[in-house]
């Protein structure tokens, strides 16, 4: 391609841009409406909260960056700037094939028509950078952060401030959020009004970042185990720690844990922080018999699946 030919390529792409933005700033019609209810798109209607977003991620020309519901293209525009490779997922073929029109210029940025919770993950080292809808934040998480060893090295994701102050918050945590941290820093960023998006959801939306720990607190090979320990201490019988410890640990550990650790062993669950919890952990690979080891979920059904067919 020529130079002419690539600068007339340019400025295609930067009208189809302009378009697009002030089709975003515009009347959607009732069909556009309801699909975007539907699927609960609540897409940015600032160009500058896009770039502030990006710019928060730290992207630069060596990152590969995967955005979930890429939608009328706000954010990915902006990352189409810094980031080395964009890959845009989203699901509304409406949206897949204005994307693809919008970008058609772009060399950085590859549109991809999928599900955010099935797609192909790069199996190289990648950022997430994505406004999400409302409605599949918890399972998008899963889907990062479940597994440790995979390449994520930080998500940037705008969720509701509620959904993003809980997980950020070192103390009560909850269950769900023990599962992830030992293996990821996270972290509330700034807040992005309610007004600045459309169509307007009833509640402000806040950037939740993910930052993958080095080095982690509890090996990732052991992920299961330790999830397996924090949910019996949830789940278990007395609702505070020095209880609910009785089936792994003898009272004697249990006192040695609280003082050595700095917490109270009438303490709820909930107030011990990820770094306590770590210790615990630790103290009992090393300590207590296997025998008295919780059972991880997968090992669980494995073991009645196989129980069962006999």
């Amino acid at each position: 391609m020529s130079q002419a030919d690539k600068r007339r390529s340019q400025r295609t792409s930067k009208h189809n841009a302009k378009r697009t933005a002030s089709q975003e700033r515009g009347v959607w019609n009732q069909p556009q409406r309801k699909r975007r209810r539907k699927l609960s798109q609540n897409f940015l209607k600032d160009e500058q909260t896009a770039r502030k977003i990006v710019g928060e991620a730290g992207i630069t020309d060596r990152d590969l960056v995967v955005e979930f519901g890429a939608g009328a293209g706000m954010i990915t525009r902006a990352l189409s700037k810094k980031a080395r490779k964009v890959l845009a997922v989203e699901y509304d073929p409406f949206w897949v094939a204005q994307l693809k029109q919008t970008f058609s210029a772009n060399e950085n940025v590859k549109i991809v028509a999928g599900d955010a919770l099935s797609v192909d993950l790069p199996n190289e080292p990648f950022r997430t950078v994505a406004n999400l809808p409302f409605h599949i934040s918890t399972s998008i998480l899963h889907r990062l952060l479940d597994d440790p060893t995979q390449p994520l090295e930080f998500a940037h994701l705008l969720v509701q401030k509620e959904f993003a102050t809980k997980h950020a918050r070192a103390s009560p945590t909850t269950l769900k959020t023990l599962g992830w941290s030992p293996w990821y820093r996270f972290e509330a960023g700034f807040v992005v009004p309610a007004s600045a998006f459309d169509p307007r959801p009833e509640v402000d939306a806040c950037l939740l970042v993910a930052a993958k720990r080095g080095p982690p607190l509890v090996a990732s090979e052991h992920r299961e185990l330790f999830r397996a320990l924090v949910r019996g201490v949830f789940n278990g019988r007395g609702n505070v720690v020095g209880k609910a410890l009785r089936p792994v640990f003898s009272k004697k550990q249990i006192r040695r844990l609280a003082h050595d650790n700095g917490f109270s062993a009438d303490s709820f669950p909930s107030q011990l922080t990820v770094y306590q919890w770590a210790n615990i952990f630790e103290f009992m690979v090393r300590t207590v018999p296997q025998s008295r080891w919780p059972m991880p979920e997968s090992t669980a059904k494995h073991h009645f699946g196989r129980a069962g067919q006999r």
